[in-house]
């Protein structure tokens, strides 16, 4: 079984040659390094790879595709032409410093910070080493000027690895913090929040009426209840006519925007015994219509989901996907593992998938489209397709009860998704809904932010420590 937080997870590098008589030098206002083959520009932190052996052309390919946001090694690792095991122990060789195999503990910082800025403090250790780097982008290339100059005091690692390393070392306090951020920040917004003395007293007088009623006039009692859900489902029709009723003309479709616009998403599916449908989901998100560069792929599993682990590690996945093993810890629901990828996602927009989702390739830009036209929308709830009708008498109910864009049985719940694309979109107050996503308790459902083909932004998902006022902000429906 492969353990992805631990060194034996990545695969060595096939042999490497000596160092070539190539020395990269630092790149200053869009300067790249020339490559001695074609003569063309080669981007300062990925240039290295020249003394090596690596050919010029993918070299080249990925300098051209770094813009918006994404530098030249990101570009490079993410369309697989180089697993990110390979480049990084590439670099601790031309740095001439150790490459950091998870063998020295890590000292006292903040897990996310430190994959962030790509460096994190070791503990005292005989060799000396004060910190491991896993740098990216204008880091690398200053990394690499600063080091002709000094020996290296530091040794390298991989992003992928650091996290990992990371989790496995602070593992308690990940699991501290994705399973109690909320309630300890404002345990209002928390559904860990125990009943509280008045609500106790009221459901148990609430429960001894009825048994009294029950035992006394049990004809009485069930007339009640039929009224009680009488009422409720009333109440229920007359939301759906009102909102109806009220709804304006549908929006007209955003203009797409410009391959140099897209922002970067990080996609986060948390994956629990789901190893038989694991290569399906990883299909579907290989088909989306978006640029590989700007994809940041987060997969989380549990720790003792082996199969699903197994599964994963088999398939060789490349440098934009991050198997993420999340830490033990109760309670084990998928918010819970929501949050502990989270703090690791470092594109501006992000998505949820489940095991078993397919999403239409060009969800993502239509997503990105919608959000960069209208700056009040915070969420995106994409429409559900199911597939399945017929597989079982639950499949069929579920089908009767969720809104789809289009099913062979959408005849028999078109007045239901119409009422539903108008109740959706919602109106909370921000410094509300940016803490929703951390709703993890077991004992209630999930926070709308932790269902599946939601695309919001990561301001909104993230929890901040500051408190904004109210404003009017919504979700929609893609």
């Amino acid at each position: 079984m492969t353990d992805f937080n631990q060194p034996s997870a990545f695969r060595d590098p096939a042999p490497l040659r000596a160092p070539a008589t190539f020395s990269p030098s630092p790149r200053r206002d869009g300067e790249r390094v020339r490559g001695a083959s074609e003569g063309a520009s080669i981007a300062a932190e990925i240039a290295f790879l020249a003394s090596y052996g690596v050919p010029p052309g993918p070299l080249l390919a990925a300098t051209r595709a770094a813009h918006g946001g994404v530098t030249a090694d990101q570009a490079l690792l993410a369309e697989g032409p180089m697993r990110e095991e390979d480049f990084y122990r590439l670099l601790a060789r031309h740095l001439g410093a150790p490459y950091y195999r998870a063998e020295m503990k890590i000292g006292a910082c903040d897990p996310a910070e430190a994959v962030a800025g790509g460096i994190a403090p070791l503990a005292p250790n005989a060799q000396g080493l004060r910190h491991v780097l896993a740098p990216r982008g204008r880091a690398l290339a200053l990394l690499l000027a600063a080091t002709k100059r000094s020996p290296p005091a530091f040794a390298i690692s991989s992003p992928q690895r650091l996290g990992a390393a990371l989790r496995a070392q602070k593992g308690r306090r990940l699991a501290q913090q994705a399973a109690g951020a909320l309630a300890r920040s404002d345990a209002a917004l928390s559904a860990q929040t125990d009943l509280s003395n008045g609500q106790l007293a009221f459901a148990v007088l609430l429960a001894f009426g009825a048994l009294l009623l029950g035992l006394l006039r049990p004809h009485a009692l069930n007339e009640l209840c039929a009224i009680l859900l009488f009422a409720a489902f009333a109440a229920s029709v007359a939301l759906r006519l009102a909102a109806t009723a009220a709804a304006g003309a549908p929006a007209c479709a955003p203009a797409p925007l410009d391959e140099r616009e897209l922002p970067v998403y990080s996609i986060i599916a948390p994956l629990y015994r789901e190893a038989k449908v694991a290569g399906r989901l990883i299909d579907a998100l290989d088909a989306l219509d978006y640029p590989r560069t700007k994809l940041d792929i987060k997969i989380v599993v549990e720790r003792d989901d082996l199969e699903t682990l197994t599964a994963l590690a088999r398939m060789r996945l490349p440098s934009r996907y991050d198997v993420i093993v999340a830490p033990p810890g109760a309670p084990a629901t998928k918010p819970r593992a929501l949050n502990v990828a989270l703090p690791f996602a470092r594109g501006e927009l992000i998505v949820i998938y489940d095991a078993e989702d397919a999403p239409a390739p060009d969800q993502l830009r239509r997503a990105a489209a919608r959000l960069g036209e209208d700056p009040t929308i915070d969420c995106l709830q994409a429409r559900l397709v199911i597939d399945n009708i017929d597989d079982s008498w639950l499949t069929s109910g579920i089908t009767a009860q969720t809104p789809q864009e289009s099913s062979p049985r959408r005849a028999q719940i078109k007045g239901h998704e119409r009422a539903f694309q108008q109740i959706r979109p919602g109106r909370a107050p921000r410094e509300t809904r940016r803490n929703r996503w951390r709703d993890h308790a077991s004992r209630t459902p999930p926070s709308p932010l932790a269902r599946n083909h939601r695309a919001c932004r990561r301001d909104v998902a993230s929890v901040r420590s500051e408190r904004r006022p109210a404003q009017d902000r919504r979700q929609a429906p893609l």
